[in-house]
């Protein structure tokens, strides 16, 4: 039906040659679809008939002379190719107008599978969102998880992120509030500190697709801060460029 690409044609085409049932199914489709059309095709219209016997009876006639001329000359035969001529164009006609209601027909089913198609797809991707949701659920939930939540300094008082550090694992988690759109040659990098000492955790993007975005284990740690850094961040944070910071 076009609905694949001419690599994945051949690839079912192999199939189809190793595996009888796949065959079979194709046939069995092929057979179902081709009844469907016809079934629900439109049938020739029923004035085509009464023009072919029409155009018949026209030609019988005046293929012969009448009675009285009968005795006067000789019989003449119509010509049987000019009639059958004259009923070849009036089936074409029909044939085109069946044609064109069942192509009709051909193309509303491929549209259905194709919005079925991409029905399917969208099903499939929501339920792998809700998945990842469930899963960054779970790992809130955990019994050794602290939470921070980093608030917005005075040059960016509106800016907010929540830290998730799980003391069992160390794996640290962060869901991002409210963070302004940094420039093209800039990202965002995460911190934990330890002791008033820095330890790098990772940089990040802002839009994320999951709620929870996993940055670097941290061993130990008693506040988190991030900073605005150059695109693939610093050794040591650039302090004046700090965004948020927050206390576990």
């Amino acid at each position: 039906m076009g609905l694949t690409t001419e690599t994945e044609s051949r690839e079912f085409e192999a199939l189809q040659a190793q595996y009888p049932e796949i065959a079979a199914a194709r046939d069995a489709f092929e057979r179902a679809l081709e009844e469907r059309l016809l079934q629900d095709a439109s049938p020739p219209p029923s004035f085509l008939k009464e023009k072919i016997l029409k155009d018949l009876e026209t030609a019988q006639s005046s293929g012969v002379y009448n009675n009285d001329q009968a005795e006067e000359a000789p019989v003449r035969q119509m010509n049987p190719w000019k009639w059958m001529a004259a009923a070849s164009v009036i089936l074409l006609a029909g044939s085109v107008l069946w044609g064109v209601s069942t192509n009709n027909k051909y193309q509303e089913l491929k549209a259905t599978a194709s919005t079925n198609q991409a029905l399917q797809t969208e099903l499939e991707q929501t339920k792998a969102r809700l998945s990842a949701l469930q899963q960054d659920a779970s790992a809130l939930q955990k019994p050794g998880i602290k939470m921070a939540s980093l608030q917005g300094l005075p040059a960016t008082p509106t800016a907010q992120v929540t830290v998730a550090w799980d003391t069992t694992s160390k794996d640290v988690y962060l869901i991002i509030n409210n963070l302004p759109q940094p420039a093209s040659d800039q990202q965002y990098q995460l911190w934990a500190l330890l002791d008033g000492k820095p330890v790098d955790l990772g940089v990040f993007d802002i839009k994320q697709e999951k709620l929870l975005v996993k940055m670097k284990n941290a061993q130990g740690a008693q506040a988190f801060a991030i900073t605005l850094e150059p695109k693939g961040g610093n050794p040591t944070p650039t302090m004046d460029k700090m965004t948020v910071y927050g206390k576990l």
